[in-house]
């Protein structure tokens, strides 16, 4: 049974956008267009009313964004990040004074966890380490503060100041009370909304991949907000999907390869002295993350990594798409994306059903969140690479490629 979807008009979306601060292409996609009349009919309410709410009701409005935004991190991700804040924690181990740390945008912690492990194993005092978390999604705070994090929360091999400070229960993690107690964590909008930090009084400020969903006034308010947090000699860390072009308005680039660092404008980029810690087996962040191959493209041989929602559910749709039922298989799989959004296993297998299709901008959709997910998702790049070539564009598909070519023979990043 096909799904009949209520189109909002452009107008009413650029208005819930703007009151969002969201960039208002991110709300014209299929994806978020079905959500959107689900959700409306889930509250009894027509689609109209239900814009209408979202117009009036902030709480609705942050919903809404929580389908947009991927709240997905995991621990130590950036590991190159990780050792420069080992380092200036480590010269810092010595003085008096808060080492402080704030992330925004923090997901459910795992970011704020392994940073302040990390402060730890650099010797600052238990006593001198304060890491704020800041995250307008209600459930995502909630989960942060039980110390209990998603199964995704760990990909790979752990960041060795983490192996003896979160340990698996059953599907997911938890992590050590001495770790949760240096984490508090703040519901709040980090754009517009107060937050109980002073000006100029961190030492390390995270804000990874939240500008890509905001509107360019939004963008600006937040690198001017999160600069404004830093000490003069702070590090800001943003992620790899981060335009650069708004950062450089307000800060400098570091220059540290695969950090995403940056520092205020016209401060120096280090502090001296820094005990550089020497490319071996121990340090904290290994380089290698492992990734899983897929050869082929079709729905029944999607490269799976470990699933938030079960894998029979994931089975029963991709044996629905081989028959030849994509429009049963897609509704199945975005009804399963509605409960499980960051599930990179239920965007993979509905990037195929849409390409087998031939909805190539809602494939494209989703391939773009599987990426943003896992940037070297091999099946994802390699699903990406084929769509770009199948529409003649040879340029842009042999980017994919190249990032392809970086991956060795068994789906694993090449050191």
């Amino acid at each position: 049974m096909m799904l009949l979807v209520t189109e909002p008009d452009h107008d009413e979306l650029s208005r819930i956008a703007g009151l969002s601060g969201l960039e208002s292409d991110l709300l014209r996609g299929p994806g978020i267009t079905r959500w959107l009349d689900r959700r409306a009919r889930t509250l009894g309410l027509d689609p109209k009313s239900h814009r209408a709410m979202l117009m009036e009701s902030e709480a609705e409005r942050r919903i809404l964004s929580e389908q947009v935004a991927v709240p997905e991190s995991w621990i130590g991700r950036y590991p190159v990040s990780f050792d420069l804040l080992h380092e200036r924690a480590t010269a810092a181990k010595s003085q008096s004074g808060i080492f402080r740390v704030l992330s925004l945008g923090c997901a459910a912690g795992q970011e704020p966890f392994t940073a302040a492990a990390c402060i730890l194993d650099a010797g600052v005092d238990v006593n001198r380490i304060e890491v704020v978390a800041v995250d307008r999604s209600q459930s995502a705070i909630e989960m942060g503060m039980t110390g209990i994090l998603p199964s995704m929360a760990v990909r790979g091999e752990l960041p060795v100041c983490m192996r003896k400070r979160v340990e698996q229960s059953g599907r997911q993690w938890k992590v050590a009370d001495e770790i949760r107690a240096l984490v508090r964590f703040v519901e709040a909008d980090v754009v517009s909304e107060p937050l109980p930090i002073a000006p100029g009084s961190c030492d390390i400020v995270f804000c990874r991949n939240v500008l890509i969903y905001l509107e360019s006034d939004a963008r600006d308010r937040l690198c001017r907000r999160a600069s404004s947090y830093l000490r003069k000699d702070g590090v800001l860390f943003a992620g790899h999907a981060d335009p650069r072009h708004d950062l450089l308005q307000t800060l400098t680039s570091i220059g540290r390869p695969g950090a995403f660092a940056w520092s205020r404008r016209g401060e120096p980029t280090t502090r001296t002295p820094i005990a550089v810690t020497p490319p071996t087996a121990s340090r904290p962040f290994p380089n290698r993350t492992l990734r899983r191959p897929a050869p082929e493209i079709a729905p029944s041989e999607v490269s799976i990594a470990p699933s938030l929602a079960s894998s029979a559910e994931v089975d029963r749709i991709r044996r629905i798409a081989d028959r030849g039922r994509l429009p049963e298989a897609r509704e199945l799989a975005e009804g399963l994306l509605v409960t499980h959004p960051a599930d990179p296993a239920v965007i993979l297998i509905l990037a195929s059903i849409e390409s087998a299709d031939g909805r190539v901008e809602a494939a494209r959709d989703h391939l773009r969140r599987a990426l943003y997910l896992k940037p070297d998702d091999f099946s994802a790049l390699l699903q990406m690479a084929v769509l770009c070539e199948s529409e003649g564009e040879l340029d842009v598909a042999a980017r994919f490629r190249r990032r392809l070519d970086r991956l060795g023979s068994d789906g694993e990043l090449e050191e």
